[in-house]
């Protein structure tokens, strides 16, 4: 089991625009990809110990949840943790899991436009992402809680099964809360994107959150049957 590490990017001034009413001002960072938990900004408060590099040689971190206005994001960084390169190019492979880690029948959107319904600066096409060792690259996952279908039955995603790209193995993360879709049945997840070089086992700089707990744990596993 891995814990959390606190994830060093704020949400865009593109994001925070759409979660003005719920959101206070926060300063878009060099990366200007999102994170997790808002009050509004999502972040993560680092996890007391660091965990084990899995066999893969990279790591999945995740934070928790941004809700506002029906609109959520989560964050998530892949840390190269090995000792070779990592390469990525595209989309990880994101399926949605409920309690009983079957897999539920959710649609994945390459990008969220369609979920946040407005071009952001971070959710562009698939570039060549090349991990060294410390290296980690970062994604996000975008879905609203809007139930306007009484046909349907409301959908929470217990836990989300994540590839970084097809083939590659998988790592099962638990979000703070779970996924409500309500009855949208959909997700929106956009493409790797480098970083800003961190050590990936030093302890995250800067003060904790106030108000935000690490994430629920994550298992490294190959992908569910």
């Amino acid at each position: 089991m891995i814990g959390s590490r606190v994830l060093r990017f704020a949400v865009p001034a593109g994001l925070a625009a759409l979660l003005a009413g719920c959101a206070q001002p926060v300063t878009p960072p060099a990366s200007g990809l999102p994170t997790s938990r808002s009050e509004p900004a999502p972040s993560a408060v680092p996890s007391a110990t660091v965990a084990p590099c899995p066999p893969s040689g990279v790591r999945l971190e995740a934070g928790e949840g941004d809700a506002a206005m029906g609109l959520r994001v989560l964050g998530l960084e892949l840390v190269n943790c090995g000792s070779r390169t990592y390469r990525l190019n595209g989309y990880p492979v994101v399926r949605s899991l409920d309690d009983d880690r079957a897999v539920l029948k959710v649609k994945v959107l390459h990008g969220v436009n369609e979920i946040v319904h407005s071009e952001l600066p971070w959710d562009g096409p698939p570039k060549p992402v090349v991990l060294k060792p410390g290296q980690r690259a970062g994604t996000a996952v975008a879905w609203r809680n809007t139930y306007d279908d009484t046909r349907q039955r409301p959908v929470t995603v217990a836990f989300l099964d994540i590839a970084p790209m097809a083939g590659r193995p998988s790592q099962v993360v638990a979000p703070d809360g779970g996924l409500d879709l309500g009855s949208t049945g959909r997700i929106g997840v956009s493409a790797w994107s480098l970083l800003p070089d961190v050590d990936a086992t030093a302890s995250p700089s800067g003060p904790p959150v106030p108000g935000a707990s690490p994430s629920e744990p994550v298992e490294t596993g190959g992908p569910l049957l």
